[in-house]
């Protein structure tokens, strides 16, 4: 802001309401003043910028800023409707809107909108398989100390997940945990900040399988529910709590949930959002042995992901698909399915997936009888899972390499890779 830019606003909304400059300074401030903050010699006050917007019923900050009227409202309409977009695979038209309200609301010192307008371009990198930029631009939300909590917490929760993604399970727990504790310590946490947060954790306790903290940190949610103001939030509340229900006694409540977040996603317009919805189902739905109507999920979902450009979703939910029909039977289609993922995942550095990519093709090549490629690339799934801090798929991952080389007659090796299994087991207790 200038002192020229403040007068020739003033200037001009004293100009347009037929006023002369000793009428509008009246009664606490003389002509000559107001005439030299019109002419950008003289910086005016905080007081003089109250006056003068209150004689034209104005926020002072809108005449300090050269806010138009409306502006904060106008920039959450676009941001709504560029997140809209975003989520149908518009995603060039919604980026050019994301920094567009970003320059405004920057220019117009307005942090809210232009903390979400930057949170937005980090999901539209994450969205087409960007998963460094996505970090970085996340990161840089969190070293500016003027974002607000709200949208900063969104910011700590993807940039958790960007460094799960990569293979940094602990980092990304750690830091969800130590943010989470910070709010309860400060007595009056943000309920959205909070229920973004903790759903990010919750998805990342569901992925590493600690089931038991998953189910204690959905308990300590359900009395935050009613106070979240986000929908979308709840909504992804709602369908990471759904694949915590794995048994076929809790099938009924994980589609109560999925419904629940499906249904909240119709309504606010978001395609991507639905299609994760299709996936969530049908992890569940494969973990109880529905294996066909996974497979219909998974297809579903698979359709919309790839319609949307979501690049790194699509390749997680075709891995899904591909253990489906590898278990089906239909190997050719399977390695298909898991070679198209595994190159995604590659290139993105998706390290849990690049892991299942492996197990997948590796358990394929078995069941074909090539037992030496099945055994590579099973173990080459373990050291990935590993190096992640994937300690449940690495015993899973264990368990399978020892079964082959047990069938395989080689009991001395198959030990040793169900020891290492045991170990990994040990130490996550």
């Amino acid at each position: 802001m200038t002192t020229e830019d403040v007068g020739a606003r003033i200037r001009h909304l004293r100009l347009a309401h037929g006023l002369t400059q000793r009428e509008l300074a009246a009664p606490h401030y003389s002509r000559a003043l107001l005439a030299a903050v019109e002419a950008g010699t003289r910086n005016p006050s905080d007081q003089v910028i109250s006056h003068v917007a209150g004689r034209f019923g104005i926020d002072p900050d809108d005449l300090r800023y050269g806010r138009p009227p409306g502006a904060v409202a106008d920039l959450d309409d676009a941001l709504r409707q560029a997140r809209q977009a975003l989520s149908q695979g518009k995603a060039g038209h919604a980026e050019d809107v994301f920094r567009r309200v970003h320059a405004d609301a920057t220019r117009y010192a307005l942090p809210a909108p232009a903390c979400w307008a930057a949170y937005w371009l980090g999901e539209a990198r994450m969205q087409r398989g960007d998963m460094r930029g996505a970090q970085e631009q996340f990161g840089r939300m969190l070293a500016d100390a003027g974002c607000p909590p709200v949208p900063r917490a969104a910011a700590l929760a993807r940039w958790a997940y960007c460094r799960f993604a990569g293979g940094d399970s602990f980092t990304a727990t750690a830091v969800l945990q130590d943010e989470l504790r910070a709010m309860r310590e400060s007595g009056t946490p943000d309920p959205d900040a909070r229920l973004r947060l903790s759903t990010v954790l919750l998805y990342l306790f569901v992925e590493l399988d600690w089931r038991q903290r998953a189910h204690e940190l959905e308990a300590d949610l359900l009395g935050l529910v009613p106070h979240v103001t986000n929908p979308e939030w709840l909504a992804h509340f709602f369908m990471t709590a759904g694949q915590l229900r794995r048994g076929a006694a809790e099938l009924a409540e994980a589609e109560r949930l999925f419904g629940e977040a499906g249904r909240v996603y119709r309504e606010l317009g978001l395609t991507k959002e639905i299609g994760l919805c299709h996936w969530a189902y049908g992890y569940v739905l494969r973990r109880v042995d529905r294996l066909a109507e996974a497979a219909t999920e998974f297809g579903a979902a698979a359709e919309i992901l790839l319609a949307v450009g979501a690049t790194q979703d699509h390749a997680g939910v075709t891995l899904e698909l591909a253990e489906v029909r590898r278990r089906q039977g239909a190997l050719d289609e399977a390695e298909r399915l898991a070679r198209v993922a595994a190159r995604v995942s590659a290139q993105v550095r998706h390290v849990e997936c690049m892991a299942e990519a492996d197990r997948v093709l590796g358990l394929v090549a078995v069941d074909r009888g090539a037992i030496a490629e099945g055994e590579r690339l099973l173990a080459e799934a373990a050291d990935r899972y590993e190096n992640g801090g994937f300690v449940t798929e690495l015993i899973r991952t264990c368990r399978m390499l020892g079964d082959v080389l047990i069938g395989a007659g080689r009991t001395a090796e198959a030990g040793a890779v169900l020891r290492r299994g045991l170990r990994a087991a040990e130490r996550s207790r």
